[in-house]
């Protein structure tokens, strides 16, 4: 089951890039705090889990109850389309009426409240502010971790604008996720909860999360613009911003990462799968993995011949090569 988003031409939609720490506080409540498992280091979930306290059960249960996956879009209060700071969201949280609350709910369970919903809908301020509660209890425990990694997220934004310069957004969407795909214009998901869009004159904001590697969170049916929340690149491969004034295959590693990269600039000919693990000093499976990926976004192609698989780069590919490579 696959939630899609049907995006059209990249070069005509609006992108841009945006931080929201409390988007990333909910990624990890929910892992922490839920067994809905994401992928943390298991050194975040237990701060957040010694931070959180005596937490309201009814809050951690609605946010995360196993076969659901739709929330009301009070978890990310405030203008979106700019960077937000915590205290400023449980602020508004703690100020927002309880209308609002039980008016989305009302639309997201189409006025039959499921169980885990229920006692939001009973008491609306008591949610609110259990809410209000955890993001801030986990950011108190996560805010210098947030610091330390600060230069990623600085480097995310300007890997996705680079990319959107050279037109190559779509292989940054390709990749946001284990299961994201960016297919014939479509961007699509693994989701409990099924439904599919159209992103018509909207714009896209993308919000790399400080979040396990799992964790997908997204509202795609805004007014004014759609948004994404996925793990931030780079946090298993340390804490340094990448250097400025890259060149050549060190700007196309920054966007598509190291091992895609070497890839595709080693396919200066058709090579077979073996030989290419060897020239890239990869295990086999890697490269089958990221091969996998290179294919769907139509950057490679593979044919058998015999025993062997070979594999080449498309044209597509080469020209993406020969523009980073500039």
């Amino acid at each position: 089951m696959r939630t899609s988003l049907v995006v059209g031409r990249l070069d005509r939609v609006p992108v841009s890039v945006t931080l929201a720490p409390a988007l990333s506080m909910l990624a990890l409540v929910t892992d922490a705090l839920s067994g809905r498992g994401r992928g943390a280091p298991e050194s975040w979930r237990n701060l957040v889990r010694s931070a959180a306290g005596a937490q309201d059960d009814m809050v951690v249960r609605s946010l995360a109850s196993p076969g659901f996956s739709v929330l009301p879009d009070v978890v990310l209060p405030g203008e979106f389309t700019r960077d937000l700071e915590v205290p400023a969201q449980v602020a508004m949280l703690r100020d927002l009426p309880a209308e609002m609350l039980l008016t989305e709910l009302e639309v997201i369970t189409g006025g039959r409240p499921a169980p885990h919903w229920q006692g939001a809908v009973d008491d609306p301020k008591r949610w609110l502010h259990g809410y209000a509660d955890l993001l801030q209890d986990a950011w108190s425990a996560m805010s210098p971790v947030w610091q330390q990694i600060r230069p990623l997220f600085d480097r995310e934004v300007e890997r996705v604008a680079v990319a959107a310069a050279r037109r190559s957004l779509d292989v940054v969407l390709d990749d946001l996720h284990p299961g994201c795909s960016f297919h014939e214009e479509t961007f699509s998901f693994p989701d409990l909860e099924p439904e599919r869009f159209s992103i018509g004159s909207r714009g896209m904001v993308l919000m790399p999360m400080l979040a396990g590697p799992n964790a997908l969170i997204a509202r795609l049916d805004g007014p004014d613009a759609v948004w994404i929340g996925y793990p931030l690149p780079g946090l298993t491969h340390g804490l340094t911003a990448a250097p400025a004034g890259r060149h050549g295959g060190d700007l196309l590693a920054f966007v598509m990462g190291d091992v895609r990269s070497v890839i595709l600039t080693s396919l200066d000919g058709p090579l077979t799968m073996g030989t290419l693990a060897r020239r890239v000093q990869y295990a086999p499976n890697v490269v089958t993995y990221h091969c996998d990926r290179l294919e769907s976004a139509g950057l490679i192609a593979r044919r058998r011949q015999g025993r062997e698989i070979y594999v080449h780069r498309t044209r597509r590919a080469s020209i993406l090569v020969e523009l980073f490579a500039t």
